[in-house]
């Protein structure tokens, strides 16, 4: 039976250093935490992250983030929980749902290890927000004020124009393979930055897949160079 001293989530210190102890964290363990870390208040359903990770089922998600709280928990000798997900998140339950809520001393860890950027400056990434109704541009509490990207939108988005970048043509899954089949990032054509309050998202009509490098381009400027303008730019300069 633990004492009562161990169900006292450990310092960000010890987290850190708990996450550089263990040397079989995947890329997608860490692109999980990343995701999470820039949900709104940092809270997510099973399902909601398997979305945006791009599993078909939550319990994938269930394993490969369980696997990854039990090797930090065995650094730290915390596991607070009957559940080995709660060395990194405390449990919630909200509308008959369990919610995934990260542990503040994990999100601080993630920073100091500067595997999570700042939300303000994530151009593309999708930042969880509820599934419904199909709403963009709330306005959520993070390290600054971010606007909340719905992953619903993204999956439509998609699902109407591909997963190619609309302005060169370029895809992951044909580059790199299965490791990054479906990978794109998404273009709001409409800044978000210049929108308050929330919108309802049309996927088709305001939204484009592009890939990371057109996607910086597009905001060398503002306001943000358009479709046109980058499909302009690549028949310029590229070699004949």
């Amino acid at each position: 039976m633990p004492s009562p001293e161990s169900f006292t989530a450990p310092s960000a210190d010890r987290f850190v250093a708990a996450f550089r102890s263990v040397s079989k964290i995947t890329d997608r363990q860490v692109q999980m935490l990343r995701l999470h870390y820039h949900a709104a208040e940092r809270t997510v359903t099973a399902k909601e992250l398997a979305d945006l990770v791009g599993y078909t089922s939550y319990s994938v998600v269930n394993a490969q983030y369980g696997r990854l709280a039990r090797l930090v928990g065995e650094q730290l000798d915390y596991n607070p929980e009957p559940e080995r997900l709660g060395t990194l998140v405390r449990f919630e339950k909200r509308h008959d749902v369990w919610n995934w809520l990260m542990r503040l001393e994990v999100a601080e860890a993630l920073e100091r290890l500067g595997w999570v950027e700042d939300a303000a400056f994530l151009l593309p990434e999708e930042i969880a927000a509820t599934t419904a109704p199909l709403t963009e541009g709330a306005v959520s509490r993070v390290a600054v004020n971010a606007y909340e990207r719905n992953p619903e939108a993204r999956r439509r988005c998609i699902k109407a124009h591909g997963t190619e970048c609309c302005i060169c043509g370029f895809s992951f899954g044909v580059v790199y393979g299965e490791v990054a089949e479906g990978y794109i990032h998404v273009h709001h054509l409409r800044p978000l930055s210049e929108i308050e309050g929330e919108y309802l998202v049309d996927p088709g009509a305001d939204l484009r897949p592009v890939c990371p490098n057109c996607h910086a381009v597009i905001h060398r400027r503002i306001p943000a160079f358009s479709i046109e303008e980058m499909r302009a730019f690549l028949k310029q300069w590229s070699p004949a």
